[in-house]
């Protein structure tokens, strides 16, 4: 981030901080494939690299999951508190 301040200025880090505050607040359910970092790794520059974690999700025990809305009220109720 020094860096970006360095060479863009300081609205470069800053832009960049809002980002990831947004990408990171993402919700996808489990019924479309669960969450995804392909936001997070452009961000940080990690787009053209494929580790272990990409390629296996999970733990392989995943047979029953949630429909949308089970999933999407459990999130509500936990913003609620």
């Amino acid at each position: 981030m020094e860096t970006l301040k360095r060479t863009f200025g300081i609205a470069e880090p800053v832009r960049r901080g809002m980002e990831k505050m947004i990408v990171g607040a993402d919700f996808r359910p489990a019924v479309l494939g669960g969450p995804s970092n392909l936001h997070m790794d452009i961000l940080n520059g990690r787009e053209c690299w494929v580790d272990w974690e990409d390629v296996f999700v999970g733990d392989g025990l995943d047979g029953d999951v949630p429909d949308f809305h089970t999933e999407f009220d459990a999130i509500m109720r936990g913003k609620q508190r």
